[in-house]
C-alpha cells in the first residue's frame, strides 16, 4: 500500500502533463478520487519519474481510472524489483544406522509381514466373485429376503 502523499503528487505531476485543458477544480476532484484507490492497489516504489514518463506517453488526455490502472499494472509488472529465490535447505546428513537400529526394523518388518501372511485367505479358499448373479441365485436370494421376486420374461 503506497502513501497518499507520494500518490497525490505523481497524480499532480500526471495532470500537469496530460490535463493542459483542465479546470483547477477537475483536477482536484481527479487527484482526491483517484488517490486512495491507487495507494491501496500499488506500492510506493511505482511512483517514480520513470513510471509517470512512461504512462503520461500513453496518454492524449487525463486517463481514467481504468486506464490508469493498465498503465500502471503494465509499467510495474515489467520495472518491479526482482525477488530473489531464497537458497535451498542444507541438505541434512544422516548418520549410519546403528547394529541396533537394523535389528529393530529387521524385526518389526518381520512381524509386520507375519502378521499379513497369517490374515492372508488362501487361494484355494477364495470364492470366484461375479458380477452378475445367476437365475437361480436371484430366486434363492429373493426368498430367503421375503420378497417377491420379478416375473420371469416369457
Amino acid at each position: 500500500m503506497a502513501d497518499q502523499l507520494i500518490v497525490r503528487r505523481w497524480l499532480v505531476d500526471l495532470g500537469r502533463l496530460t490535463a493542459v485543458r483542465s479546470s483547477r477544480d477537475e483536477a482536484g476532484d481527479f487527484i482526491t478520487s483517484f488517490t486512495p484507490m491507487l495507494a491501496m492497489r500499488f506500492a510506493n516504489e511505482t511512483f517514480t519519474t520513470a513510471s509517470l514518463e512512461a504512462v503520461a506517453a500513453e496518454c492524449k488526455y487525463m486517463p481514467t481510472y481504468g486506464e490508469l490502472v493498465a498503465l500502471l499494472r503494465d509499467w510495474w509488472r515489467d520495472h518491479r524489483p526482482r525477488q530473489q529465490a531464497l537458497p535451498p535447505p542444507p541438505i541434512r546428513q544422516r548418520d549410519e544406522p546403528t547394529a541396533e537400529e537394523r535389528e529393530h526394523v529387521a524385526r518389526v518388518t518381520a512381524e509386520t509381514l507375519a502378521a499379513l501372511q497369517s490374515s492372508a485367505q488362501p487361494l484355494q479358499d477364495r470364492r470366484q466373485l461375479s458380477r452378475f448373479l445367476s437365475e437361480a441365485q436371484l430366486r434363492l436370494a429373493y426368498e430367503q429376503a421375503g420378497v417377491r421376486g420379478p416375473r420371469p420374461c416369457p
